[in-house]
């Protein structure tokens, strides 16, 4: 088992609970110009995808898939080599998805891309701009539904051309007789990307970026962005 398997196999369990109440970028991608058959790759839950009309989200880890209640079309596949034909008018790759694997990697995922997106179509991806995580701890969540409580942390550190992001989750089922939490710590590694160097890769593969954001209010992108929100064109 790899890092990642191992990472949402265990947060599988609680991802709905944790980001289920998370919008910003779904009312993102609804404002761009994009239209059905919508594709996701790196679906987890269909949190996204379940939000469009007859949307297709592919994922690679079977828990994530089987324990969601989001309706969409589910194929368990590797974004890698898409286990579908095409036909698509738009491709999302959200949240961050894009940076689990190296920079190889997402060359791959994007020719598979282009080659499932119909001519024209729009590619839109959502990720970390460069290394723009800054030192400390980030809180993620804090939450208490039904006896469950969870409270979630983050801490990013830099590792040559990656981060090492160290998640600490603090869980009280209710059940525990002397109310203490259960710690658990998992890691998972990220690889980082500039604009520039995504903007290449679209490029040489026939997707041509019409616009980027800095954040999901449409704010424009800037050096000092935390993230790229890309729109790209099938050309």
């Amino acid at each position: 088992m790899n890092e990642v398997e191992d990472f949402y196999n265990f947060e599988s369990a609680y991802y709905e609970k944790i980001y289920g109440f998370f919008s910003d970028d779904i009312l993102f991608y609804k404002s761009m110009p994009c239209s059905p058959p919508y594709l996701e790759l790196f679906a987890g839950t269909g949190r996204i995808i379940s939000k469009f009309k007859d949307g297709v989200g592919v994922e690679i880890n079977l828990r994530m898939l089987s324990r969601t209640s989001n309706v969409f079309n589910k194929i368990l596949g590797d974004a890698r080599f898409l286990p579908v034909k095409g036909g698509f008018n738009t491709v999302i790759i959200g949240l961050n998805s894009l940076l689990l694997v190296p920079d190889p990697e997402k060359a791959q995922i994007i020719s598979e891309v282009r080659r499932v997106l119909n001519l024209g179509g729009y590619l839109l991806v959502d990720v970390l701009n460069g290394f723009s995580l800054k030192k400390g701890m980030y809180e993620i969540a804090n939450l208490k539904e039904n006896g469950l409580r969870i409270r979630l942390r983050l801490r990013p550190k830099r590792v040559g051309d990656t981060y090492v992001l160290r998640y600490r989750y603090l869980i009280s089922d209710g059940e525990d007789s002397h109310g203490k939490d259960r710690v658990v710590e998992k890691s998972i590694t990220i690889y980082p990307i500039t604009l520039d160097s995504l903007k290449k890769m679209m490029e040489e593969r026939q997707l041509r970026i019409e616009k980027v954001y800095g954040d999901y209010d449409l704010s424009p992108y800037g050096r000092k962005s935390e993230k790229i929100l890309v729109q790209a064109i099938a050309v």
